[in-house]
């Protein structure tokens, strides 16, 4: 039965090459059509976008169906959508959220309408609020107790030489407001000793909570547990001299599925050294792991299920190899 509802286009990711003896349409798969001139005429259409009835009325209405039923099952097609960010920081980016299938102005409102916590505006959370702020997420509450140092010049591209000595939230929300003078964010300059630490944000509304504080030791089971008990999501990274790790990014429905993130200690463990945060670093591996991070972040905010959910991901940056650890109903990080 045809669709007359819908007046359908190319997502932007797609190519088209045409050759002498065939035609070739790519989107994550590809089909190869033998050329000829209705075939280029239904392509045409296509670019600018048309209903399924002009492509029957060209191939046929058998051959037609079926070319827009393998275009669609390639995700290539999408509903002919007019951009309402245009001029907007964002503008470019809704091309990019045209591939999750739904309208893309309707996912970038998801992005705009989004609360996101970060704790820890250092090597990954700093860079973390870089890409959120940039792909126009608009609600911030930021947590650090730390003031900017010019050791972290080399790493935490928000900071310049006049933030040396400043405290890292009110740079941050300068930061924000330089590229968005609408943004609502909300700083706290103060340390999280313990988990009740951070009933504090108990009023808050929150559709995420970043850690990317790595002391003390116990603050990811800290943020956990606080995320596990007001049925926040939660996701947690870091860096380490050859390998980075991001996740797990735990949901709502992975509390449900009993899920669980406590990390448990080996019964004859004594001592850990360091029991400090390594010292060394470099500002790309930095960028590598918070990257990652972003991506997923911004992914499951716009109502996809990124590749961390319920997944520990590590990556050994000389030997490219990543390593996923799935986590099972009532499995622990060990």
């Amino acid at each position: 039965m045809l669709n007359d509802s819908k007046r359908m286009t190319f997502k932007d990711g797609v190519l088209v090459l045409t050759y002498s003896t065939h035609i070739i349409i790519q989107y994550q798969k590809a089909i190869k059509l033998e050329p000829s001139d209705n075939v280029l005429k239904v392509i045409d259409k296509l670019k600018t976008g048309c209903y399924e009835k002009e492509i029957c009325e060209v191939l046929g209405e058998a051959d037609g169906i079926r070319l827009v039923s393998v275009l669609q099952g390639m995700g290539a097609l999408i509903e002919v959508w007019e951009n309402q960010y245009k001029d907007h920081i964002v503008e470019k980016q809704l091309y990019y959220l045209e591939q999750f299938g739904e309208n893309p102005n309707d996912i970038q409102k998801k992005l705009d309408h989004s609360t996101v916590v970060i704790l820890g505006l250092g090597g990954v959370g700093s860079i973390i609020l870089q890409h959120l702020v940039s792909a126009g997420v608009q609600r911030f509450i930021l947590i650090d107790y730390d003031d900017v140092s010019i050791h972290n010049l080399n790493r935490q591209f928000v900071y310049n030489r006049s933030s040396v000595r400043k405290p890292k939230v009110a740079e941050c929300q300068q930061y924000i407001s330089g590229i968005n003078s609408k943004a609502e964010v909300s700083v706290f300059h103060k340390e999280i000793k313990a988990m009740p630490d951070l009933d504090f944000l108990n009023p808050y509304g929150i559709d995420i909570f970043v850690n990317a504080a790595d002391k003390p030791i116990e603050i990811s089971e800290w943020v956990y547990g606080y995320c596990k008990k007001r049925n926040i999501a939660f996701i947690t990274g870091g860096v380490g001299i050859s390998s980075g790790q991001w996740g797990p990014l735990l949901t709502p429905e992975s509390y449900r599925a009993g899920i669980s993130y406590e990390k448990h200690k080996h019964k004859d463990l004594i001592s850990i050294f360091p029991s400090e945060p390594i010292k060394g670093s470099l500002g790309a591996t930095n960028s590598i792991i918070s990257s990652f991070m972003s991506h997923d972040i911004i992914s499951y905010l716009a109502g996809n299920a990124p590749k961390s959910i319920n997944t520990n991901i590590s990556l050994h940056f000389d030997q490219l190899k990543i390593t996923e650890t799935k986590l099972n109903t009532k499995e622990s990080i060990s």
